[in-house]
């Protein structure tokens, strides 16, 4: 199901759902969402391994679905898409060595040895578009600096971004410390207001100096981490504030994603 409907996806078909490089090639949790949800409200049955929607209109209307399955559909994918083949745990039950070689050098393709702290935030994006850009960044660490890790977008709660982080091999802490208050957030409207908010926070900075220095410890410690918040545009969050602060006083590289 998960390959189907992301041929279906990459081949211009829909632009419902993402995905990321998984165990077995490219997995989109959202979908996997859904699939549950439809089961437990009786849209659809799993039969021998396979999903059948219960509503024959719905089979009806289904189109331009590739006819592979098993290996073959699992080869098209990798062989068209090899990105998502580079977390397979089952290549090697699929391919001989030349093709082998050629999805693990893509692999080592997106591996960096510079120091780098980034800054992300999440605002307007899937958890797998999110993904992808730590993967493609080679970010080993996500340091989530929300005082409340707790999100209504489905993947960025804290136990379910840890979770998903997890299964793809990336690390996660939450620094809850170096959080901003909700309530100071309450009556923010203009750029004065925010550039007010960030230079308290700024002027807080010494306060909380032994968790920057635990900040620039894991940067040490695994190369290449990012500081994740809520905000698409960096210089709207704090994050960019304590990205700065190490910056100058580690003298390290940032970057903004």
């Amino acid at each position: 199901m998960q390959k189907l409907v992301f041929l279906h996806t990459a081949s211009g078909y829909s632009a419902y759902y993402d995905f990321v490089p998984y165990k077995y090639g490219p997995y989109s949790f959202q979908l996997a969402e859904d699939i549950a949800v439809l089961r437990q409200n009786g849209f659809s049955v799993r039969k021998d391994s396979r999903i059948y929607a219960k509503d024959s209109q719905i089979n009806e209307n289904i189109v331009n679905i590739d006819i592979k399955r098993g290996d073959s559909l699992i080869k098209k994918v990798y062989r068209d898409y090899p990105y998502y083949a580079i977390n397979s745990e089952i290549i090697d039950r699929l391919f001989s060595s030349p093709e082998i070689e050629e999805i693990k050098n893509g692999k080592d393709g997106l591996k960096q040895t510079s120091q780098v702290l980034f800054t992300i935030g999440y605002e307007g994006k899937s958890v797998e578009a999110f993904i992808n850009q730590l993967i493609k960044n080679d970010v080993r660490l996500l340091c989530d600096v929300r005082k409340n890790p707790i999100s209504r977008k489905f993947g960025f709660s804290k136990t379910k971004i840890q979770h998903i982080l997890n299964t793809i091999g990336i690390g996660y802490v939450h620094i809850p410390e170096l959080g901003i208050d909700s309530q100071k957030r309450v009556n923010l409207e203009s750029i004065s207001d925010y550039q007010e908010l960030f230079q308290d926070y700024r002027i807080s900075l010494p306060q909380r100096k032994k968790d920057l220095e635990y900040v620039y410890f894991l940067l040490s410690s695994n190369m290449r981490i990012a500081l994740m918040c809520y905000e698409k545009e960096q210089q709207m969050c704090h994050r960019h504030v304590i990205k700065d602060y190490i910056q100058l006083n580690y003298n390290v590289k940032g970057q903004d994603l």
